[in-house]
């Protein structure tokens, strides 16, 4: 059996109708979509997911409506991030309910992390869905909390932690992450970060990707021809696209914005996200569209 959070795993965006509701008919296209073009797993109410802006109710629809899309062909994850230890127990005890098949969760809180309270949350996390595999998302510049090694050797050990979703670079970071994350410990290694990823990391054992929920037949190529050592010539129209997709994103400085604004241009209505304070300029616009119409 293939271990969890292993291979290329889809983040989606959660689209939304005009008055902010979730759209889940257009969750589950992107879901099945996904499905169809060989993703490995799906991700919902991660960062690209927007899961933070979400109550339980809409939590719960969001996860009932990909599972049913994904239809048992590839698992279907939640993100259960939240700012309180408190919400972070809710949640992972709500989309154990709605039948997802593991949890992401990247720690968080208004006080500074330290390991030992790191580990203690992902202990509470355990003892209310001890079934449920769950991946380190870490997220160092966000949340100033970047995990040793030893530390998530000692996860993966007394906790559900099973997989970490790493930076696939840092300029803070030296080489051979990947290699000392897996001789620290006994747990799937995933990469985030969709230019670095495309463009040369370090192998691993999984890429992480909202763009992969957007462009999923163009990243499975990609990710397929890294992994079969295939030569480059054959997929280098859809690794440079995706690439080109990716600096774009990057660079309106409103990544979770441009993913829906991107969405909308590939052919899935949604609204912005309800946190997108500041809309995105025409000219970031503009940059997207130009980069969707010239998809492979």
């Amino acid at each position: 059996m293939t271990a969890p959070f292993t291979g290329l795993l889809a983040y989606p965006i959660t689209p939304l109708h005009d008055d902010g509701t979730p759209d889940l008919d257009g969750l589950g296209a992107l879901v099945e979509a996904a499905a169809d073009a060989g993703v490995d797993g799906v991700v919902v109410l991660a960062t690209s997911g927007a899961g933070v802006s979400f109550d339980a109710a809409e939590r719960d629809a969001v996860v009932r409506a990909a599972v049913g899309a994904a239809g048992g062909r590839v698992p279907v994850h939640a993100g259960i991030s939240a700012g309180s230890a408190h919400h972070v127990v809710r949640h992972a005890e709500g989309v154990q309910a709605a039948g997802a098949s593991g949890l992401v969760l990247a720690p968080f809180a208004y006080l500074p992390l330290d390991d030992a309270s790191v580990v203690a949350l992902f202990a509470r996390v355990a003892a209310v869905a001890p079934d449920l595999p769950v991946c380190f998302y870490n997220k160092p510049v966000q949340l100033g909390y970047d995990v040793p090694p030893p530390v998530l050797a000692r996860l993966a050990a007394e906790t559900t932690v099973v997989a970490v979703k790493d930076p696939a670079a840092l300029p803070s970071r030296p080489g051979g992450r990947v290699a000392a994350l897996r001789h620290a410990a006994d747990v799937t290694i995933g990469l985030s970060g969709d230019v670095a990823m495309l463009d040369g990391a370090e192998a691993a054992d999984a890429w992480h990707s909202g763009i992969a929920a957007l462009a999923p037949a163009e990243y499975v190529a990609v990710r397929r021809a890294r992994q079969a050592a295939t030569p480059e010539a054959a997929v280098a129209r859809e690794r440079a696209w995706l690439v080109e997709v990716a600096r774009t994103v990057a660079a309106t400085g409103q990544p979770l914005s441009a993913l829906h604004a991107l969405a909308a241009l590939l052919g899935t209505p949604t609204a912005p996200p309800r946190d997108a304070l500041v809309p995105l300029t025409d000219a970031a616009v503009a940059a997207l569209a130009d980069v969707a119409r010239r998809r492979p």
